[in-house]
């Protein structure tokens, strides 16, 4: 019992410095009067990346000995984790494509407003924000999501969707503007629970960071060059 509050201590803390990962430059940028709106977008961007950094630095610090451990076991594994991996994205993303086309098909929402927010992000300051969607996103949610929540479940069946619930929920409820826009838990709340259940499976973090982040970059890179050519 111990054991499970301090795991759940730990990821409400976490949580919350994801949440308000920003205040690790707007107040310094408060302290120095500079107004964060009056900021080139590119130096936006470049502040958002530090804040995650510095959250990922956090993190690494607390979980640095299981990083170091299940890196090593995901090297001697490779081949095994990376085909369980696979597996459970693809299921994850049928999934998640499926419900996205049933959503905006049938609903009178045809796109998820994060999904609307990324885009418009990626015209700004493209090459920041695949940075920063590719390769920071896919660690800290992973970390965030996966490990430190998933930690808090003896059951990891029950761990799988809960998981996926609280990332789908995650990615809806701040850009919410109509009772339907939720409809799109479902879509991300599946890849979240495909990410979780690649754990269920292999018992290694880096199993859905791989993936998150190969998801994430396809369809970022994607996004890019669709622009580019229009």
């Amino acid at each position: 019992m111990k054991e499970t509050l301090k795991r759940l201590g730990l990821f409400i803390i976490l949580f919350l410095v994801f949440l308000y990962k920003d205040l690790f430059y707007l107040i310094p940028l408060s302290i120095l009067k500079i107004k964060f709106d009056s900021l080139n977008y590119n130096i936006q961007t470049l502040l958002s990346i530090l804040s995650s950094c510095i959250l990922a630095g956090i993190i690494i610090i607390i979980y640095r000995k299981v990083l170091k451990e299940k890196f090593t076991d995901y090297k001697k594994n490779f081949n095994l984790y990376f085909e369980t991996g696979m597996k459970c994205w693809f299921i994850g993303l049928i999934t998640m494509s499926v419900s996205n086309i049933l959503i905006s098909n049938f609903s009178p929402v045809h796109e998820a407003n994060n999904e609307a927010l990324v885009q418009e992000m990626l015209k700004q300051a493209p090459f920041l924000v695949f940075i920063s969607a590719s390769f920071l996103a896919p660690f800290l949610e992973e970390m965030l999501f996966r490990k430190s929540f998933g930690d808090i479940f003896k059951n990891k069946k029950v761990m799988v969707l809960a998981s996926g619930l609280l990332f789908g929920l995650l990615h809806v409820v701040f850009s919410v503007k109509t009772p339907w826009d939720y409809l799109y838990i479902i879509p991300y709340g599946a890849l979240g629970a495909a990410f979780a259940y690649s754990i269920y499976k292999t018992d290694n973090i880096f199993v859905p960071i791989t993936f998150h982040t190969i998801h994430n970059g396809v369809l970022t890179l994607l996004s890019i060059i669709l622009s580019v050519i229009k």
